[in-house]
């Protein structure tokens, strides 16, 4: 391991608590405080600490929906604990005293689990990442080419960055592919202002085609989608949807790095959101132009555009996190479980 290197561990409060007998406040802040200790201990030097489960969020929140009505026992519980415990503040503090990192995530396209929704995704449906006959919408995926949703997200940006974190974080992780049958590629984007703005420009309707036809299985529910004909710039339709999640990542880097805080980026395998729902994100450019400070990179993300790339882009204060054992350069991020099975290194962060 590289001196000076970042070790990062990544905590969902939702499953780290739903995993104990939590049932107090003060149970919570032990469980939180005996975790962040142990990871410590085991040589992390930072933590990347999911501000919400899908879209519930788990600290007191002003913009976003606080974790409720998820019918599980394990949710009720938290749902108790959290109108008494804000855990992000409660991480925050024991993060501190363990002198660990600390970075909160915001994952704006992770909007909906089954009793994890939140209430702005409910009552806009119509704000959804829609299939090309609009038919279909993609739960949990809000378009930001839309000026309320961009809002929405800003504010959880601005609420986030006035915690008392190192770091904000952009993840584009989501449970959404647990909401949809659909795998086909480049499924979902079709909504109506990315089709106006590719008319503009490109002189062509991405929402023109000739038939569709829907493959059904054999329980007669829909799994796939044909559209015949109707072919058009795809590249160019990438670039428009990047375009407005851009318009939302710079905007937020402001917010944050206004507060004194780093701006990090967590992009998925590909570019996008998943396979049915991608769009181009140019984390290289917003490296070099210092739109992020920390870029964290998933297992097989060079299989789209190389590390390498990435690496030529930063600068000496900026950070490219890969998972642990996997290409290296700035340091490494892992899971809870794997951190804590490594060997104990009590003076880690002496």
């Amino acid at each position: 391991m590289k001196s000076g290197q970042a070790r990062f561990v990544t905590i969902s409060p939702y499953s780290l608590l739903s995993g104990t007998d939590a049932v107090s406040a003060g149970d919570a802040a032990k469980e939180i405080e005996r975790t962040l200790k142990r990871a410590a201990q085991a040589g992390a030097t930072g933590v990347a600490w999911q501000a919400a489960a899908c879209g519930k969020s788990l600290y007191h929140t002003k913009v976003a929906t606080a974790l409720s009505g998820d019918r599980r026992l394990c949710g009720r519980r938290l749902e108790a604990m959290l109108n008494e415990i804000d855990f992000l503040e409660a991480a925050i503090a024991a993060a501190r005293a363990e002198r660990l990192e600390f970075a909160v995530v915001s994952r704006p396209f992770d909007d909906y689990l089954p009793g994890l929704g939140s209430e702005f995704e409910r009552r806009h449906q119509q704000f959804l990442w829609e299939s090309r006959d609009g038919e279909i919408r993609l739960r949990g995926v809000l378009c930001l080419a839309y000026d309320e949703v961009l809002k929405y997200r800003l504010e959880i940006i601005e609420e986030l960055a006035r915690y008392g974190a190192d770091a904000v974080v952009v993840d584009l992780e989501t449970s959404a592919a647990c909401m949809t049958p659909f795998r086909r590629r480049d499924f979902f984007g079709f909504n109506a202002p990315i089709g106006d703005e590719h008319a503009r420009r490109f002189g062509e309707d991405i929402r023109a085609f000739d038939d569709v036809e829907y493959r059904r299985g054999s329980d007669l529910q829909i799994v796939d989608a044909v559209y015949r004909g109707g072919e058009f710039n795809r590249e160019g339709w990438h670039g428009i949807k990047g375009e407005y999640f851009a318009r939302f990542f710079e905007q937020a880097s402001g917010i944050v790095k206004a507060a004194g805080k780093r701006f990090a980026f967590s992009r998925g395998r590909e570019e996008g959101i998943l396979p049915m729902a991608r769009f181009a994100v140019p984390a290289d450019r917003w490296l070099a132009d210092g739109v992020v400070d920390d870029l964290f990179l998933p297992r097989g993300a060079g299989e789209d555009r190389d590390i390498a790339a990435y690496a030529a882009a930063k600068k000496p204060s900026q950070r490219i996190i890969t998972p642990r054992g996997w290409d290296e350069i700035d340091g490494w991020i892992a899971s809870l479980r794997d951190v804590l099975h490594m060997p104990a290194t009590p003076d880690a962060n002496a």
